[in-house]
């Protein structure tokens, strides 16, 4: 394994850029892809965001939950041209609890024997991506592969009539398919690589609380709800600019609009999507490494996602964020050992239902081992 700084680099992209604020949380990164010979990597990200805001002066308490984030992949070299990884991440997920005195967690049917509870929702979407890797003549590669996600979610919104839904685990495939171009003297390279869209077909009951004229009790339905993961396009980039120097960095866009969960019962009683988004986002992320020494290198970065200034949904509520971290790598015989702390400034946001949430904040810490098997 070369004894660079390319791994601290990763790291401040990778295991600590987890986005505490929103549902993108892995990223999507295929970086093992480009590591030398045969190596397997194991990653765990931790995230304690702190989200809170208030709606007709009632205060909504700390709404998002902390989360770890873990990462494992493999990558083996065939030949001198061809290149193999398996990756397992989790790239999106969502754990929202408000207060149980906030207006959207009070029942109105409690009078006539209506459940209690709070607004919550909680969303878990893993994946395995198997990629292969060519490389062509001039430095340029051609990446592609296929993405098997599994996705559950559940959501309790007792304004709406004591409303819950709660979706099986359902598994569905997509695919990427990407491009790079490398040239190793001066540490450079960038790829631009396409994550489609996955769309799962989710087994869900739905159940809310009925009231007079009907007799008063508990409706469930059993029903199929479509709901598709955004497609994304990440572009990473990396160059040498002097001696022991490193400069990186990536843009990352998600097709937020293709995320619709719209389950018949909920439609049926609010008249609008239970989740939607009305914009899509960009996320840019610019760094620098530094090799002090040949066992020891450091990096430091920051990303931005801009506020779209949109009205947003209760079960995110959260406009853009700028974040910075700082990483270092230490170097020991055939392993790499990473870790870093970022702190994320989360954007502030409107609800949909005229909650204001403001001076939110996130910190996320990191720890990776890459091993080379060579």
């Amino acid at each position: 394994m070369k004894k660079t700084l390319l791994q601290a680099c990763a790291l401040c992209v990778g295991a600590t850029s987890i986005q505490a604020g929103g549902l993108d949380r892995s990223g999507q990164g295929i970086n093992i892809i480009f590591e030398e010979g045969s190596v397997v990597q194991l990653r765990l990200g931790y995230a304690s965001p702190d989200v809170s805001g208030e709606q007709n002066g009632v205060e909504s308490g700390d709404v998002s939950n902390a989360f770890f984030s873990p990462g494992l992949a493999y990558k083996r070299s065939f030949t001198d041209k061809l290149d193999f990884a398996l990756i397992y991440d989790e790239p999106f997920g969502a754990d929202i609890g408000y207060s149980a005195d906030y207006p959207l967690s009070q029942n109105p049917t409690a009078a006539f024997g209506g459940r209690s509870g709070i607004l919550r929702a909680s969303a878990d979407v893993d994946s395995l991506t198997a990629l292969l890797r060519y490389k062509l003549d001039g430095g340029f590669s051609a990446i592609g592969g296929i993405r098997a996600q599994r996705a559950s979610a559940k959501v309790v919104v007792p304004a709406a009539a004591g409303y819950e839904f709660d979706a099986d685990a359902d598994t569905d495939f997509g695919y990427l398919v990407g491009v790079a171009w490398e040239k190793p003297e001066i540490a450079a390279r960038v790829s631009l690589v396409y994550n489609s869209k996955i769309t799962h077909d989710l087994s869900s009951t739905e159940s809310f609380n009925v009231v007079p004229p009907v007799p008063a009790g508990l409706q469930t339905i059993d029903d199929t709800t479509r709901v598709e993961t955004p497609q994304s396009i990440n572009l990473d980039f990396q160059t040498g600019v002097a001696p022991k120097t490193l400069v990186f960095g990536s843009i990352r866009w998600v097709d937020w609009p293709q995320t619709v969960v719209a389950p018949a019962a909920y439609v049926g009683i609010v008249g609008d999507n239970l989740v939607d988004f009305d914009d899509d986002t960009f996320t840019y992320t610019l760094g620098m490494g530094y090799q002090f020494s040949e066992a020891f290198s450091g990096a430091i970065s920051t990303s931005y996602e801009k506020s779209n200034g949109t009205e947003v949904s209760n079960l995110g509520p959260t406009d853009g964020f700028w974040s910075i971290g700082v990483g270092g790598t230490y170097t020991v015989e055939n392993a790499q050992i990473s870790g870093g702390v970022r702190y994320t400034d989360i954007g502030d946001a409107t609800t949909t239902t005229g909650g204001e949430f403001s001076g939110n904040s996130a910190w996320s810490v990191g720890l990776q081992l890459t091993y080379s098997l060579n």
